[in-house]
């Protein structure tokens, strides 16, 4: 960079935790070590966003609150996926693009000289356009250096790999390889009615390239390069050049510490006087969440309330997911070996627990994984079958393979993850390995080497 400025930053992420968490807390590194810093996502992460020094940009895009309800009465989940491809992702491209286009204009009024790097969150969607042929913002000739951030799975083709969405084992046998291209033929039907959504979305913003093939290739080849913050450990080998040339591995970003005004539920001595105990006193103490967007409690929170009514061997801690949520009545009183929060965060009660039950969403299972506590798995919606299935071949959890389990396999999972060492050996070990891959370390790393290109 022969004007010795550092780059400046536009980072973007889709407006939900689960997206803009990782990307926020780079950016906020980033600016930490004296980087200018846009960011564009919704308005929830404007104030963490400024308390980092991160200049803000609002994404104001908000799902159909008729498709909202919708798509939980669509039973067949390979539907849901491709219905919230289309009016999930693809109908937020409009907004996700103005607001992009206006943090790009903003960082280069403001900084004329400066190289840019994009910080671009793999479902952000206002990159898009550009990547097809859409007019760049003023003050651009050609697009800034990409990175390209994965908060899931690397769900793109590889016949070497099965299809992403079925949550197939990963087993290379002839007899599978064989089973995964007709498959992978299958779906060509499915890409086409993506394609044909998507590119009616972007055409009126000036995109002249179709998409075509398969849409998992299209957004996970954005940019210059594809980072996963993950240990190559925790997905399927890739061995074609153009994966090992593009992706990069950088490892799971570190534990942030606690909010400072949180405050601890009143049960959280329980907590703390049980670990006191020590291994040969304490009772084992197992983690249930559904995350942060399920919300029907008959899924996975009553069930393993029921499974550990009896089982005083157990503290089970149980958060809902949200500020202010309560269990219905008809479920209480609870016995007194199960603590329930409306809202807790996963690192202030992983370091304490002995086992993870969660719908396996990505962003819980890279807590489990920095925190090196064992998993139980129950999620099929989504890309969380495709969760499950990975951290089961890795080795740090048990997968029960649907997403509404019953009581006796709840306390099944239980009793596997604590009854086998295996499974808390082979956390710990990706816990050290993703920590020793420095993961802010090499972000700034990755910048700079993009700036100076």
């Amino acid at each position: 960079m022969g004007s010795q400025e550092k780059p400046v930053i536009v980072g973007a992420a889709y407006p939900a935790f689960g997206h803009t968490g990782g990307p926020l807390q780079v950016a906020g590194h980033l600016a930490s070590r004296g980087f200018k810093v846009y960011f564009v996502t919704g308005a929830d992460f404007q104030k963490t966003a400024e308390n980092l020094n991160i200049v803000f940009i609002e994404n104001n895009f908000v799902m159909d609150p008729v498709f909202a309800e919708q798509r939980l009465q669509i039973a067949d989940l390979n539907v849901r996926l491709l219905e919230d491809l289309n009016h999930v992702f693809a109908d937020s491209i409009p907004t996700a693009h103005r607001a992009l286009t206006a943090a790009l204009e903003l960082a280069r009024a403001e900084n004329p000289s400066a190289p840019v790097v994009l910080l671009h969150e793999v479902m952000s969607m206002g990159l898009l356009p550009f990547a097809h042929g859409a007019p760049l913002p003023k003050g651009y000739s050609t697009l800034p250096p990409t990175i390209n951030f994965a908060t899931h799975n690397n769900p793109s083709n590889d016949p070497d790999l099965p299809p992403f969405g079925p949550a197939l084992p990963y087993d290379p046998t002839p007899e599978n390889k064989a089973l995964w291209k007709t498959i992978y033929d299958s779906m060509g039907p499915a890409n086409d009615m993506l394609n044909s959504h998507w590119n009616s979305v972007m055409k009126p913003l000036g995109a002249t390239k179709l998409l075509t093939g398969s849409l998992w290739d299209t957004v996970m080849t954005l940019g210059d390069v594809t980072v996963q913050p993950t240990s190559a450990s925790t997905e399927y080998p890739r061995t074609s050049s153009k994966d090992v040339k593009r992706l990069r591995f950088v490892g799971g970003l570190p534990l942030k510490g606690l909010d400072p005004n949180w405050k601890h539920p009143a049960w959280w001595g329980e907590v703390t006087d049980n670990a006191a105990l020590g291994e040969g006193g304490r009772k084992k103490v197992v983690f249930v969440t559904q995350g942060t967007v399920s919300t029907n409690y008959g899924d996975l929170i009553l069930p393993a309330i029921r499974a550990f009514t009896s089982r005083t061997d157990l503290l089970a801690v149980i958060t809902l997911g949200s500020r202010g949520a309560s269990l219905p009545v008809s479920e209480t009183p609870l016995p007194s070996h199960i603590l329930v929060a409306d809202y807790l965060p996963y690192d202030a009660i992983l370091p304490f627990a002995d086992v993870f039950v969660t719908n396996a969403g990505y962003n819980g299972f890279m807590h489990g994984v920095m925190n090196g506590v064992p998993m139980v798995l129950a999620g099929m919606e989504g890309d969380k079958g495709e969760v499950s299935a990975r951290a089961e071949w890795c080795g740090v959890a048990v997968n029960l393979r649907k997403s509404t389990p019953t009581e006796e396999e709840i306390n099944g999972g239980v009793d596997r993850a604590l009854g086998d060492w295996k499974y808390k050996k082979r956390a710990v070990e990706l816990k050290e390995e993703n920590q020793g891959m420095d993961a802010l370390g090499r972000m700034e790393a990755l910048v700079l080497e993009l700036a100076g290109r």
